[in-house]
């Protein structure tokens, strides 16, 4: 029976590592199903980036590495093709179907496999395996994830950098005074940080926890009028589309200014957009399986932040608030 799941997981990596030699480069935009509209085709997605890390490479005792995607969504290959560029042989590319049996099959081929390290790219992967106790785990692209981490479950952030992201607004905006920020519980050290980096710029940051959409509309609708500012940041637990037309409409009609998680916001309303880099992220994942290669935790903290993201700014809102856009950030904006 041992020797037919080797049999097994063995078929299974020939034939990732035959996707991966064929694998073309995907788009940079991520995929929002939920989220209504598109973003304006003359938009060019350009990274900022504000501290560039070293090189990484493999040590010695790099052992194979599987990455585990929860479904083909465009930024989960990004990443994964990322990965695979510097690991090469390497790396092994499993992504999960929608049928439940085969998920379990590839899930106990992989605890019976000698991998010691598994990159889990969105909530479904990281759930199917970080039970396995004897392998390392590094997870990306989840928000929420607080109860998730373990000493061999750790990951790369999928917010943006609250100080880089501050700074920005600061810059596009001096008069901004009080911003608000309305998401889904257990986001609480992130939000700390966002407060700290708010203060830096002279800016109040006011949260505020919700359950659900409804909430998140009625929150938004009645923040004083002195909020000059809303970040809404890409909780899918509190946010729908009709959500975010909603306060980003009603936003509007109050000038406020209101900073998005994706440019196919821009064009309802949103002022301007950030989204982790996710080469940036990419290169994270690297770093901490080359820290913790042949170790038998992961070393560093429970997330690692990404100081870096890729932005775009509505020109037409800037104008509605009588912005004028820095020669710096002229490159950003939507149809430059």
């Amino acid at each position: 029976m041992k020797t037919m799941i080797k049999m097994k997981l063995h078929f299974i990596l020939i034939l990732s590592i035959i996707a991966l030699l064929s694998a073309c480069t995907p788009a940079l935009k991520k995929k929002t199903d939920s989220i209504p509209g598109s973003a304006p085709k003359s938009l060019e997605v350009k990274p900022i980036i504000l501290v560039e890390p070293e090189p990484v490479t493999k040590p010695p005792d790099q052992k194979n590495v599987l990455i585990l995607l929860s479904s083909p969504a465009k930024p989960y290959q990004q990443i994964a093709d990322n990965l695979a560029k510097v690991l090469g042989d390497y790396a092994v590319q499993i992504t999960l179907s929608g049928q439940l049996a085969q998920n379990r099959a590839v899930i106990r081929d992989i605890e019976a496999s000698d991998t010691k390290q598994i990159v889990a790219i969105g909530l479904k992967a990281l759930n199917s395996v970080r039970g396995i106790q004897d392998k390392q785990i590094i997870f990306a692209q989840i928000i929420n994830y607080q109860h998730l981490t373990a000493d061999n479950v750790k990951g790369v952030s999928a917010l943006p950098a609250p100080e880089k992201l501050f700074k920005d607004w600061k810059i596009l905006s001096p008069g901004l005074s009080k911003v608000a920020v309305i998401v889904g519980k257990n986001l609480n050290r992130y939000l700390d940080r966002a407060k700290k980096a708010a203060r830096a710029q002279n800016i109040e940051l006011i949260v505020e926890e919700v359950n659900s959409d409804k909430d998140f509309m009625y929150r938004s609708k009645n923040l004083k009028s002195d909020v000059d500012g809303q970040w809404i940041l890409p909780d899918n637990r509190v946010l729908s589309g009709k959500a975010l037309k909603e306060v980003m409409a009603y936003g509007s009609r109050r000038g406020r200014q209101i900073v998005v998680f994706t440019p196919k916001l821009l064009s309802f309303g949103g002022f301007f957009y950030v989204t982790p880099d996710l080469d940036m992220v990419s290169k994270g994942i690297l770093k901490r399986l080359s820290d913790s290669a042949g170790e038998a935790t992961i070393k560093g903290e429970n997330i690692l932040p990404i100081m870096s993201h890729t932005m775009g700014i509505n020109q037409n809102i800037s104008r509605q608030f009588n912005l004028k856009i820095p020669q710096e950030y002229r490159e950003y904006i939507n149809g430059e």
